[in-house]
């Protein structure tokens, strides 16, 4: 949007210092559905300044970069305000880029270098497990953006923007296989505004290790291009049970309301990316098939499993070849443990009508669909309306089903 700042730009690069901004605005309105019929327009935005240093042209250390990132959220969650019955918790977002608290942070500062011609790499310093269960976030639905565990696993496993101490490192131990693992601080005072540039270890439970097996072959279904991945991760530190007491009876029932405590958590996902046709034989321009799968145990894990398919159309048209369509489906199901408990909480307070303030509604499966339409106006500016309808939001039966209209803008300053 700013051009080359007058050749500026462009001379710091050749000197190893690449800089970058870009925006990100997610807004949404409930057009009907949902808890509260009250019509209003919600907005969240991003701002996100990125410094890549190229350590080769600048200290001759050779394939290596250091990476800073600095993020900024505002606004607010339609969601939240008006889609859910708030005496539960909310599960999905009409707007990916809501969240982890309206504050600039620390999202990035690591050092990555490639090793063994480039079949190596590894990353230390201060970022999030992003890499991991990676997918792209071109729909404005949660359930179709991002790594699966960051979002369904997010009270302990933490993705952009929030950054914490951690290593992982990434092996090409074939021409079309990879795999990679790393180690992760769990900390979840990370979590906290007043904490949006802190760098010590103070709170720290544990670590998450994720580790991962990718599979990118350039000639799979169809003899098209394909990535497959399948991972896991093993949390060190303590979980509550979502139902159990400490004394061993539902928690409920538990004199001193104290949970079970769990001395580790696991979870793991899948993505599967396959490219069933080209349009014009242009690989820039191709139909893609997704599919994401993720499960928490079932122990200590709020939502149990999430899910999804769809399609992108890169370029579908000869005169807008930069635009994109994209459809999607998917869900989330809360752990039965949950609804469990929240039945026996209504059993012992002698509850049953919903609308009795003091009845805890019952959460059980949640689903969404989304449409939109990228269009591309200039090289740096795209606008993304899309249609979304949610199914029981926030997992509640007695919620009626949502249909949100929305607006993501993207542009690269």
């Amino acid at each position: 949007m700013f051009g080359d700042w007058g050749g500026l730009r462009t001379e710091l690069e050749q000197k190893g210092y690449a800089l970058s901004m870009s925006y990100r605005n997610d807004a949404a309105t409930n057009l009907s559905g949902g808890h509260n019929k009250d019509k209003t327009l919600e907005y969240a935005d991003q701002f996100a300044f990125t410094l890549n240093m190229d350590l080769d042209k600048i200290a001759g250390i050779k394939d290596a970069h250091l990476v800073t990132i600095l993020s900024d959220r505002n606004g607010k969650d339609l969601t939240a305000e008006r889609l859910i019955d708030t005496r539960q918790g909310q599960l999905g977002s009409s707007q990916e880029v809501f969240g982890r608290g309206n504050v600039t942070r620390l999202t990035q500062f690591m050092f990555r270098q490639k090793l063994l011609d480039g079949r190596l790499e590894y990353s230390v310093g201060r970022f999030g497990p992003d890499a991991f269960g990676q997918f792209p976030c071109d729909f404005q639905n949660l359930i179709f953006c991002a790594s699966s565990p960051g979002n369904w696993h997010g009270d302990d496993w933490y993705n952009f923007p929030i950054s914490q101490w951690g290593a992982s490192t990434k092996l090409n131990f074939a021409s079309e296989w990879a795999f990679q693992v790393g180690v992760f601080e769990q900390n979840p005072t990370l979590l906290e505004n007043r904490n949006h540039f802190k760098v010590s270890t103070s709170g720290r439970e544990g670590v998450i290790i994720p580790a991962e097996l990718i599979w990118f072959p350039k000639q799979a279904l169809f003899g098209l291009p394909a990535e497959y991945r399948i991972g896991g991760f093993y949390n060190t530190s303590n979980a509550t049970d979502l139902y159990e007491g400490a004394d061993g009876q539902p928690q409920p029932l538990t004199p001193n309301g104290e949970f079970e405590e769990h001395s580790h958590r696991t979870g793991w996902w899948y993505v599967a990316r396959q490219t069933v046709a080209t349009i014009n034989n242009d690989p820039k321009r191709n139909i893609e098939v997704f599919n994401q799968g993720f499960w928490n145990d079932r122990a200590t894990g709020y939502v149990a499993r999430h899910y999804n398919l769809g399609v992108t159309i890169n370029g579908p048209f000869d005169a807008r070849q930069g635009d994109a369509i994209g459809i999607a489906v998917g869900g989330l199901s809360v752990a039965n443990a949950v609804s469990k408990r929240q039945r026996l909480v209504n059993e012992i307070n002698n509850v049953s009508d919903y609308d009795d303030p003091r009845f805890l509604p019952v959460q059980g499966d949640e689903y969404s669909a989304e449409i939109y339409y990228g269009a591309k106006i200039t090289n740096w500016l795209t606008l993304r309306p899309n249609l979304q309808y949610i199914v029981h939001p926030g997992g509640v039966n007695q919620v009626d089903s949502a249909l949100v209209g929305g607006l993501m803008v993207r542009a690269s300053l």
